[in-house]
């Protein structure tokens, strides 16, 4: 927490620290002005810090996070040309001189033009951070500047009076927001609208047009304002103008897929600085997402193509496209086959679709991915859900087993293998159940279940009681089938025994030859009742009886015929 502290303070102490809410910073450099104090100020905010030396009261130099080298800005204020800033750095290796130097002396441009070039760069830049200045302060007191300045800046004499940067800088903060209604961040990209033109009445028509032509689109706010940079300010304000008459508008993420397009070719990396910045306003965006991915491959940046394929596959999936997320999923792996979220996507995919062969190879995969850092825990349940798709396979059984042993769950593991391998064994699987016992007995060598059970089956004792026990079972059912078989004989030999009862009754009685067809047919379904699950009940029987009853039918009819006449 900064602390707020009297103004006074500055004279009786090196170092005074503070919040600019408490504090006006106008004041505060008007004390040290006043006082003539060399030191350095530091400002710390959520924009990032700037650092200003003081020499005797004066400004003399800048830092702040974002802000280019002189040298760079002499080329964006076209004072240089990129080609002799090159070989002026490349003579410049080495040696004692710093780049400016070389190019006053290369002819290049005169001390007086680096000088005011210098002032006005500066004079720019620090009314511009005084005019939006907040957060925390600390200015130590001391004659040598803390290391960061840009040496070729601190090559200069530069001494600038905080009066007229104070008033300029309460000039531009009305002004300041206005602007950010129009231009909320320095990351922003604009483009000119079609046909557009700025108005008559704009501050400088002949700035404005130049500042129209680097409005592509491909720059952000910032990026266009260092192509100013002794009138950074007056960017700002005729953009915003720009803005608010509706000449220029906020690029749009296919603006942003456009240009970088565009320069794939020539300028990846430049291009794919464009995609991440169209990501940024839109991060579902499919197109800028799979030039992304094909821009960080190009640039050999496995990782961030991994990532950019991974959130492709996230969203085909979330729109039904099952086919091009695991094309995307396939890729990504491929890049990356050590990152475990992408493993864990596609054995969720695999275990969703019912594919089970890539759900195994996957998931063992994955298992291998977590158990090497030590993440037990998370491989532990990707084996349980395996089993669940494959509860036949030995390997994820003692492969389960070791996970447990690494968490801390021996019992549980060895609990487990043993319930398996009765499994098994009672299935006739021996070799299989001996490799579990094996396993059982390097988490616990004293097992006495897991021994004992190990020797049975090498002396094949349970092959033994398995066929022991088949040969009682072909006993018993032999036995029942002969016992069945002796009993349908004797129901058999009883119902024929009755079947000829009955025939030798009906012929000594001549109930054929009197007529008695319906006494006799009462009498062989008394046997058919009797002896209902013989074969003579079933067969013989209803013949006899179907016999009689067509002879009664023949003498009902002679018997009518007759009575007719």
């Amino acid at each position: 927490m900064a602390r707020s502290v009297p103004m006074q303070a500055v004279e009786d102490h090196m170092t005074v620290s503070g919040d600019l809410a408490t504090i006006d910073l106008a004041d505060l450099l008007q004390n040290i002005q006043v006082h003539s104090r060399t030191g350095t100020l530091t400002l710390v905010s959520e924009e990032g810090e700037a650092r200003v030396f003081f020499r005797d009261g004066n400004v003399a130099m800048l830092t702040a996070d974002g802000r280019a080298p002189l040298v760079e800005r002499l080329v964006a204020s076209g004072l240089v040309s990129r080609r002799k800033l090159e070989a002026a750095q490349k003579k410049q290796r080495g040696g004692r001189r710093c780049t400016a130097e070389i190019l006053v002396g290369a002819r290049v441009l005169t001390a007086e033009a680096l000088q005011a070039a210098a002032e006005d760069f500066l004079s720019e830049d620090v009314a511009n951070l005084i005019a939006a200045a907040r957060g925390e302060f600390e200015f130590a007191e001391g004659d040598a500047p803390q290391q960061g300045f840009d040496a070729d800046e601190a090559s200069l004499p530069l001494a600038l009076p905080v009066a007229p940067l104070i008033l300029e800088a309460t000039r531009r903060v009305d002004h300041w927001v206005e602007i950010r209604k129009y231009v909320p961040t320095d990351t922003m990209h604009f483009v000119v609208r079609e046909g557009a033109r700025c108005r008559e009445e704009v501050e400088d028509v002949e700035f404005a047009e130049q500042l129209m032509a680097q409005l592509d689109g491909g720059r952000s706010v910032r990026e266009v304002a260092e192509q100013f940079p002794n009138r950074r300010f007056l960017c700002y304000k005729l953009l915003a103008d720009l803005v608010r008459d509706r000449v220029a508008r906020p690029a749009t993420a296919d603006d942003l897929h456009e240009i970088a397009a565009s320069l794939e070719a020539t300028d990846p990396k430049r291009a794919r600085e464009l995609v991440r910045r169209g990501l940024e306003m839109e991060p579902h965006h499919g197109d800028l997402l799979a030039a992304e991915a094909a821009l960080c491959e190009e640039l050999e940046d496995k990782a961030g193509a991994a990532e950019a394929r991974k959130l492709a596959a996230h969203l085909h999936l979330e729109s039904g496209r099952t086919d091009e997320a695991l094309q995307e999923l396939e890729h990504a792996k491929a890049l990356t086959p050590s990152d475990p979220a992408l493993w864990e996507r596609s054995f969720a995919v695999a275990v969703a679709q019912g594919r089970r062969e890539d759900a195994l190879r996957d998931g063992m995969h994955l298992v291998g991915l977590y158990r090497a850092p030590g993440l037990h825990v998370r491989a532990r349940e990707v084996l349980e859900r395996l089993l669940r798709i494959d509860p036949d396979d030995a390997t994820l059984h003692v492969e389960l087993a070791r996970c447990r042993v690494d968490c801390g769950q021996a019992a549980e593991a060895v609990k487990h293998l043993l319930r398996r391998g009765k499994h098994l064994i009672g299935r006739q699987d021996y070799v299989t159940a001996r490799l579990l016992y094996e396993e059982i007995l390097t988490i616990e060598p004293g097992n006495r279940e897991a021994s004992l059970s190990v020797e049975m089956i090498d002396k094949e004792i349970f092959l033994r009681r398995r066929e022991r026990h088949r040969r009682l079972v072909r006993l018993f059912v032999t036995g029942c089938i002969v016992a069945a078989l002796g009993i349908a004989f004797g129901v058999e030999l009883v119902a024929r025994r009755a079947c000829l009862e009955t025939h030798s009754l009906i012929s000594r009685e001549r109930m054929i030859e009197q007529g008695q067809y319906e006494e006799a047919i009462v009498l062989w379904n008394a046997v058919r009742e009797r002896h209902r699950w013989s074969l003579t009940a079933i067969f013989e029987v209803p013949r006899h009886v179907a016999d009689l009853r067509a002879r009664l039918q023949e003498t009902t009819m002679v018997d009518l015929g007759t009575g007719g006449r």
